[in-house]
């Protein structure tokens, strides 16, 4: 999800603003108390946001690169592997799919929720934020926006259903013999229009979190989770009025989401296991023997996949549920007085 503010860089000496500089500004816009920033920064997001975030980085950016020198022949001779390349691709797409939501959902939940409604709900300042205006590019100022500006947001749906259509029409084209060919052929159409779509986004998104003179101070905040509360207040003004310093943490916490997100992680392979058995996945295929590989618990092993051959996978479907039922029981730690 995309979390570089389209502003100014702040000047070095804005960077070494004090607490009582940085926080008199909020104050004069009815914005937070100065308490709020007792170190002249204000924190952006938390590490399950930047968690989720790199995961899916990294993972889009391999799928990119082996997708793109799988499609392009002139590319493909750089490695001169094309079964290696397949191998990345695929198995990138379960961090792509399944790493994203999985630390959202063994991290801090209630960042990730107000994300969802920061991004869902819009007003018309985020429509006069979409009107062209030049003036923005140069640096001049334009409507007050929340946490995330209109753009941010757009891009934050794009991510979304990106990844849903990324993954469903790459599951078709992966298991084409599984489905028609009118649909594998329009999966395939799909998918590889979206790669270009995608890639012209990244690089966009690339140069404003990084090269842009005018928006490269954001990416602290998804590096170190901080951004300058001046900043803050000149480009996010009606997020800094209803910022409220998060809860420490409860006990354990560190412990408790490192373990669920091992749950977590088995528990996606079971089902997608189970997905497999079902549609009678090719066997031979490299990743989905690694799959296979990885669920073969006692008592999973003994059930045998055959290529076509739709099996329900009542022990894979087991242990999935076992995951989650621990996962479920491990989320009580959140309940915790704080460290």
């Amino acid at each position: 999800m995309s979390t570089r503010a389209r502003s100014r860089t702040v000047s070095r000496p804005a960077v070494k603003a004090t607490a009582a500089t940085a926080t008199a500004s909020a104050g004069e816009s009815g914005g937070a108390p100065a308490a709020s920033f007792p170190t002249g920064r204000i924190l952006r997001f938390t590490r399950t946001e930047r968690g989720a975030h790199w995961v899916q980085a990294f993972s889009f950016l391999t799928l990119l690169i082996t997708g793109f020198m799988l499609q392009l022949p002139a590319l493909e001779s750089v490695v001169g592997n094309r079964a290696l390349l397949r191998e990345i691709h695929l198995a990138s797409g379960f961090f792509f799919f399944f790493g994203p939501a999985i630390i959202a959902l063994s991290g801090d939940r209630r960042s990730v929720a107000a994300d969802v409604r920061d991004v869902d709900t819009w007003d018309g300042d985020d429509a006069r934020w979409l009107l062209p205006s030049l003036g923005r590019l140069f640096g001049a100022s334009g409507p007050r926006q929340g946490r995330f500006n209109a753009g941010q947001k757009l891009n934050a749906i794009f991510v979304v259903w990106s990844t849903l259509t990324f993954t469903v029409t790459g599951f078709i084209i992966w298991q084409d013999r599984r489905f028609p060919a009118d649909l594998v052929n329009h999966a395939n159409t799909l998918h590889t229009t979206l790669a270009y779509v995608a890639l012209i986004a990244f690089l966009g998104h690339l140069y404003l979190a990084t090269v842009h003179p005018l928006t490269r101070h954001a990416f602290r905040a998804i590096t170190q989770g901080w951004v300058y509360a001046s900043w803050a207040e000149e480009h996010h003004p009606k997020w800094v009025e209803r910022f409220a310093p998060p809860s420490p943490p409860p006990a354990y916490d560190a412990l408790r989401a490192t373990v669920q997100i091992v749950l977590g992680s088995f528990a996606s392979l079971f089902a997608a296991r189970v997905l497999f058995f079902w549609i009678g996945a090719n066997v031979t295929d490299k990743v989905t023997s690694w799959l296979y590989d990885l669920t073969a618990w006692p008592g999973a092993a003994s059930i045998h996949p055959n290529t076509g051959v739709h099996v329900f996978d009542w022990i894979g479907a087991l242990y999935c549920l076992v995951c989650i039922a621990t996962w479920l029981t491990t989320d009580r730690l959140r309940r915790l007085p704080a460290a």
